[in-house]
């Protein structure tokens, strides 16, 4: 699934390059916030580079068995964020740059960033069990994503230096990475579902170093997952989800940086008040395992960011089994080298009964 503080910070460097700085600001500006340093610029390479997967931004029971055939989830973020969280999780509105820099003037930075992230994923359950009646899952997950940013820099004291007061706002759109899932197995009993997908991330996004538009992140990922659900009662009306997911990062293109690789854990619960209402909580930590690795890591690789995430969800069957509506508002914690954002998501799940090697379906409307 795509991460939208990449989008951030692509449009945090489409800002930079337009906003006229002089060039000690310039400098500054841009190391604090996405760290590029004119003498690597061309590589536009960063200490803020994130993973592909993002926590918390599936259903709680979206790893569980589902129905055989063609299913399209579609999925709708708007993710925004004014406050940055530094190496030791200081969180900050208005960035002092002369807390980074002591050298520096008085100058606050004032971030204003916001993405709105569209994914339709299209999923495929073959209709026999293979392997002891394991559900054989694919997938295909594009994303089209608009990033919205403004940047103000305003010198404190009361000193008018307009080299040093600045202004501007970018936005960014276009087709993200591509995420492909060859292979899922879920294996289902009475109060037991278990989940084994293997899935990559290729480098489809507008990508080219140096550029300060790109939307992907210019690198293939391979991410195995493993997901349990417990349901406490046969029917299964409660859902009990625990999940792993490991990103193993391949080398950005067209520069010498191998990003550092990801691990994230997931857990939630969800609960059927009626038949058709579904309500649920959802968390989530993502963090860096691995060092950022390359001759263009100009930063300090010991520093991996991290980030966590707490949602809240309500989902509603329309069309009962066929049809659902999913609501969810998230926000993170306990950032480190991030923003701290805060989320809200519409989610559609649409089970077609179509190339299900039936002759006919009964459905309930």
């Amino acid at each position: 699934m795509p991460l939208c503080d990449f989008c951030f910070k692509q449009t945090l460097a489409f800002v930079v390059n337009y906003t006229g700085l002089p060039a000690r600001s310039f400098y500054v500006l841009i190391i604090t916030l996405i760290s590029f340093n004119p003498a690597v610029e061309a590589q536009q390479v960063s200490p803020f580079q994130t993973g592909h997967y993002s926590p918390v931004f599936s259903n709680v029971r979206d790893m569980a068995r589902g129905a055989p055939g063609l299913a399209i989830v579609w999925y709708n973020q708007y993710m925004f964020s004014n406050k940055y969280a530094d190496r030791d999780g200081n969180l900050y509105s208005d960035i002092p740059l002369d807390y980074f820099f002591p050298e520096l003037p008085a100058v606050d930075l004032n971030v204003e960033l916001g993405s709105f992230a569209t994914v339709p994923a299209i999923f495929y359950g073959l209709p026999k069990p293979i392997l002891g009646g394991a559900q054989w899952m694919i997938g295909v997950v594009p994303s089209y994503i608009r990033a919205d940013a403004s940047i103000i820099t305003d010198q404190r004291g009361g000193v008018i230096n307009t080299d040093l007061n600045q202004e501007a706002s970018a936005t960014l759109t276009g087709f993200g990475d591509l995420y492909v899932a060859p292979l899922g197995l879920t294996w289902s009993l009475d109060h037991w579902d278990y989940t084994f997908y293997y899935g990559f991330t290729a480098p489809t996004g507008r990508y080219e170093p140096g550029a300060d538009d790109n939307i992907g992140l210019g690198f293939w990922t391979h991410q195995p997952q493993i997901f349990t659900y417990y349901y406490p009662n046969v029917d299964q009306s409660t859902a009990l989800m625990l999940g792993l997911t490991y990103e193993y990062n391949t080398k950005a293109k067209g520069e010498d940086l191998n990003p550092g690789n990801r691990f994230s854990l997931e857990y939630g619960i969800s609960q059927y008040v009626t038949e058709r209402l579904e309500l649920g909580i959802m968390g989530g930590h993502n963090w860096q395992i691995s060092d950022d690795k390359g001759e263009d890591v100009f930063w300090d690789p010991s520093v991996r960011d991290k980030k966590s995430t707490l949602a809240f969800t309500a989902g509603y069957w329309a069309w009962k089994q066929r049809l659902q509506i999913v609501g969810k508002y998230g926000f993170d914690y306990a950032a480190v080298q991030r923003f701290k954002t805060n989320m809200f998501m519409l989610n559609v799940i649409f089970a077609t009964n179509a190339l299900t090697g039936a002759n006919k379906n009964n459905n309930t409307q």
